[in-house]
């Protein structure tokens, strides 16, 4: 029988160069993973359609917890869940909320600069979406990969990263690796900045019940507010905007306006705080989190966050402004 291997025997093994097993166990979870999520994901959908996408998820967690029966790893330290709190959970949704719109910004400056190329890179995600139920769609989207990609990620792969000197090596590799997993670079911008933000939750709280709360709720938001704007459209009988707002888009047609950009910039204008806030929380109580949000040694920090958020809010309506006067200006043009 072999014995377990805890994370204490990891960081040994990361100091002595001729045992580096983390290394490989790491590489192992990579080829597995890329060949369930390129190759035998397509093999279920054609078989089983929509119900593939829950399959192959869950062969994805079984696999990285497979790896590590396999190598004698202690599944409580590689998995961990514990009881939890409410300040941690308040801390994760604000967190989140700050990295949401973080994102969002980021994924539309892309948008507007490459269009076609970041809609079509979603357009297999906004079709599931759009032709299946509210309540499936919260367990194909957003139930299912909050569970067993947090398991196959932030638990399994992350772990072989725990022996490194900075904690933030494994967290930038593993999300990096969880963005290009998502087949696009494209798409790989803002999925490896939501996979920072999880691995940070996991590390700093040993809780995986956060970071799978985490992406729960950033994949199920869009769900419930497509379902809401379908519903809406059908309630005031707009199926024929619904549906040339899709021909538009097959076509690449859509082009995203200099004013979301300056609206989604204001938004963001609040991420540095919330982000601030949503780590205060995870980490209230403890050592250097004791003395209140804002002690007085964090006044620069406020200080710092203040402004960019002001500034931030500024640039925004500075391109709104400019957006708006623009349109005026063509429309003034074609008057005369």
């Amino acid at each position: 029988m072999g014995r377990w291997i805890d994370f204490n025997e990891m960081k040994m093994i990361w100091k002595d160069k001729r045992k580096r097993k983390p290394y490989l166990v790491a590489f192992l979870l990579a080829v597995l993973y890329i060949g369930d999520i390129f190759f035998l994901s397509n093999i279920l959908g054609q078989y089983l359609g929509v119900a593939g996408t829950v399959v192959h998820e869950v062969i994805l967690a079984g696999m990285g917890v497979a790896v590590f029966l396999i190598f004698r790893g202690k599944l409580k330290v590689i998995f961990p869940f514990k009881k939890p709190q409410w300040s941690k959970l308040a801390g994760t949704v604000v967190l989140w909320l700050g990295t949401y719109l973080f994102t969002l910004l980021v994924t539309l400056i892309v948008t507007f600069f490459f269009p076609n190329q970041v809609m079509g890179a979603s357009e297999g995600v906004n079709y599931l979406v759009n032709h299946i139920s509210v309540l499936f769609g919260m367990l194909v989207i957003a139930l299912t990969p909050a569970i067993c990609e947090e398991l196959a990620f932030r638990g399994a792969l992350l772990s072989c990263f725990r022996g490194t000197k900075s904690k933030w090596t494994g967290i930038i590799i593993v999300s990096l690796f969880f963005g290009a997993c998502h087949g696009s670079i494209w798409r790989m911008i803002p999925t490896a900045m939501l996979g920072v933000a999880m691995g940070y939750i996991l590390l700093e709280t040993e809780n995986m019940l956060y970071n799978m709360l985490f992406h729960f709720i950033n994949n199920a938001v869009p769900v419930l507010m497509l379902g809401a704007m379908t519903a809406l459209l059908k309630l005031f009988d707009g199926e024929d905007m619904w549906e040339m707002t899709e021909s538009m888009e097959m076509a690449g047609d859509v082009r995203i306006p200099l004013a979301s950009v300056g609206m989604y910039l204001m938004l963001a204008g609040g991420a540095p705080l919330l982000i601030y806030i949503g780590r205060y929380l995870l980490h209230r109580g403890q050592p250097g989190y004791d003395k209140g949000l804002f002690p007085p040694e964090k006044k620069n920090v406020l200080t710092v966050m203040v402004g960019t958020g002001v500034g931030s809010m500024l640039l925004g309506f500075m391109l709104m402004f400019v957006s708006v006067g623009l349109a005026a200006a063509a429309a003034t043009r074609y008057m005369f």
